[in-house]
């Protein structure tokens, strides 16, 4: 294990922190609100680059048990780094600050704030700084630094990419960060714009596309969404749709002009999701609506249903107020999420699919065992490794759900709003059903509770096997290095 070279990553995660914590600290003081916060959190992060980089210098190879360590040690100094603002700011309790910090770098977009408004505008930008860094991952942007450091970001891109398939877009790990990034950012400034010419405001339109584009669901209101006109809310479902699709189809699409992304499984499954639970909400908004008009019932229902399935957590109704039955269909839509290689959160729609296949088989099995039967996807096998990954983090997500779920509720949650608060931090998603609802907060949540969603968040956005893995004793075991024709050769424990 090569601790000092992680202790040079971490250092690199540290500075990339100062970088982003500047346009806060302008905002604070260009608004006459107090700066102290954020110049106190920027000279912690610069002591810990700096203590990093004076580190003794060790060999540059990195290991996959390195890649992993990295991924976790970075998000939790992001984590809390973040919290810095504020804990500084006197807003908030430390628990307090690490569940909003850990909510917003993880895109979950859970909050503990009663009144939203009442936050300082720079410490609201921190908020949406903190999804939009999170919605690619900030050791991503790292990837494309390190190779100038000499060290290369394969195990990291591994580790940090969610979803099964690790498309590349560039020969080079640093050339695709550089790519993805740019793709990124492109679209939250046309997110940004439309926003703008929707009727937001310039600031609110920047915060809002941080957050859309990252799938995160913060916003600057405590209504949410429901607080802008409705042509603001069309905005934010197109763009909803667009960041929950695989950014390597994005490229394809901008770049190559191939419309043939459109025929992919994925997608197919990810719009008809959206189309069926959209139309189901659609019927229940209609007859819930008041006019009985048929444009905010389609605006209340299809958004809803996108904001849920792409795990965004916005909302532009208190969707509460609908039966039961419906808010615990838009808590199970949300579990798939939206598409791998995006920034969504959840089991990834070509996971759940592969699920529905397996299931399929079995059944079919039972019926005709003299039969050959293979789980396919876009016409083509799905290999052993990656039915077993995809059963095995489905059962470890489940596991954990209710786990969590029986500890939420044995330090005084109901259980309702325990399994909710459960879901939404394993998934990513932000709003539940009971104390965490749509248009409530978790601020009720006991302090334990809170750290505990925490983790589960984290656990979440690392895909489960990031984080399971460090319990494995052997990851934790030295190498030992053999020699054998007078080389050395290196042999794991």
């Amino acid at each position: 294990m090569n601790f000092s070279l992680n202790i040079r990553i971490l250092a690199v995660v540290s500075a990339i922190l100062v970088l982003f914590k500047l346009p806060a600290l302008a905002l604070a003081w260009h608004m006459n609100e107090p700066v102290a916060p954020f110049t106190y959190a920027v000279i912690l992060c610069l002591g810990v680059s700096a203590t990093g980089f004076l580190t003794r210098r060790a060999g540059l190879e990195m290991q996959a048990r390195d890649g992993v360590l990295a991924v976790i040690l970075g998000w939790a100094v992001m984590i809390f780094m973040g919290a810095l603002p504020y804990y500084f700011s006197g807003q908030m309790r430390w628990v307090d600050a690490v569940f909003e910090s850990a909510s917003g770098f993880t895109t979950t977009g859970s909050s503990i704030l009663t009144d939203v408004e009442a936050l300082p505008q720079s410490l609201l930008f921190w908020r949406s700084t903190t999804q939009w860094i999170g919605g690619m991952g900030i050791l991503l942007l790292a990837v494309a630094i390190l190779p100038f450091l000499g060290v290369g970001g394969a195990q990291i891109m591994k580790a940090e990419m969610p979803g099964p398939r690790k498309d590349k877009l560039a020969p080079r790990m640093a050339a695709t960060a550089q790519l993805m990034w740019g793709i990124y950012v492109g679209l939250t400034v046309l997110c940004g714009l439309a926003y703008y010419l929707s009727g937001m405001s310039g600031l609110d339109a920047v915060h809002h596309a941080f957050t859309t584009i990252a799938i995160g669901g913060f916003s600057t209101k405590n209504a949410s969404l429901a607080a802008y006109p409705s042509s603001v809310q069309w905005t934010a479902m197109f763009f909803m749709i667009v960041a929950g699709i695989n950014f390597v189809m994005h490229y394809r699409l901008i770049v190559t002009r191939d419309v043939s992304v459109f025929r992919d499984e994925e997608i197919v499954w990810y719009l008809l999701l959206m189309l069926v639970a959209g139309t189901f909400c659609t019927l229940i908004a209609h007859s819930s609506t008041a006019d009985n008009t048929l444009e905010p019932a389609l605006r209340h229902g299809f958004f809803q249903a996108i904001s849920l399935v792409t795990n965004t957590g916005f909302a532009n109704v208190d969707w509460e107020v609908w039966p039961l039955y419906v808010q615990l269909l838009l808590m199970t839509i949300a579990i798939p999420g939206a598409m791998a290689g995006s920034t969504t959160g959840g089991l990834k729609m070509v996971r759940a699919v592969i699920l529905f296949k397996v299931l399929g088989v079995v059944l079919n099995r039972l019926l005709t065992p003299e039969r050959v039967m293979l789980v396919k996807f876009n016409g083509k096998k799905v290999p052993r490794d990656i039915l077993d990954g995809v059963m095995a983090m489905a059962f470890a997500m489940a596991l954990a759900l209710l786990g969590a779920t029986i500890f939420l509720v044995a330090v005084g949650m109901d259980v309702p709003s325990a399994y909710s608060a459960a879901l939404t931090a394993t998934i990513n998603v932000g709003p539940g059903i009971g104390w965490v609802g749509p248009m409530d907060n978790f601020s009720a949540v006991p302090d334990p509770g809170k750290y505990l969603l925490v983790a589960l968040m984290v656990f979440g956005r690392l895909e489960v096997f990031t984080v399971l893995i460090l319990l494995l004793p052997h990851f934790w075991k030295p190498e030992r290095i053999l020699v054998s024709a007078g080389s050395p050769l290196r042999k794991r424990s």
